[in-house]
């Protein structure tokens, strides 16, 4: 991404990273999807307070919780936990935990509210799950738009294509090694 071009409103502008993401990232993201990440970008977006959430305990109250307002607990463990992942890796090492707990928390709070919710929503909360690396993935690459140095660092990079098979961190680690980069099942069946 070259130049940046400015929105005439904040979801625009979000709208047009995601959709330049999907673009260099190689990932579709399908319409409901793509419009929750906007949304949830835009409602984030001044809410320096997630950085000191405590994510497990959100989930355990939000399990507790009465039916509403435990989906809605549930929900934003997702949401943060998704943030966390794509825009925030560096708070996994903070935190003393690996990038896969905020996968999946995430993905787990997100199964959670599916199994909550009415058909529509479920499906969404469902989607959310399974396709949370791509998610994170196109949050990486936003992430690295406005400089190359908020990338992964190798390490990250090496612990979410271990952990989670995540392409972008598969980029990442040939751009910092000459060494070929292990990508298939040692064993034999």
């Amino acid at each position: 991404m070259g130049v940046l071009l400015l929105q005439p409103t904040t979801t625009a502008q979000w709208q047009s990273l995601v959709k330049d993401a999907e673009s260099s990232s190689n990932l579709r993201l399908n319409n409901e999807l793509e419009n929750y990440l906007v949304f949830l970008l835009g409602y984030y977006n001044h809410r320096p307070d997630i950085a000191s959430s405590v994510l497990a305990k959100e989930f355990l109250t939000g399990m507790t919780e009465r039916y509403s307002r435990k989906r809605e607990c549930l929900r934003e463990v997702g949401d943060k936990c998704l943030l966390f992942a794509g825009f925030f890796p560096g708070q996994a090492e903070k935190k003393h935990v690996k990038i896969q707990y905020f996968i999946e928390l995430g993905q787990s709070a997100y199964i959670q509210v599916a199994s909550l919710s009415k058909a529509a929503s479920a499906a969404l909360y469902n989607a959310l799950s399974y396709d949370f690396i791509s998610l994170m993935e196109i949050l990486h690459t936003i992430r690295g738009f406005s400089d190359p140095a908020n990338d992964l660092t190798p390490l990250q990079a090496l612990e979410l294509w271990t952990d989670v098979k995540s392409q972008r961190a598969l980029k990442v680690l040939r751009r910092h090694t000459s060494y070929a980069v292990f990508t298939g099942s040692r064993l034999k069946h």
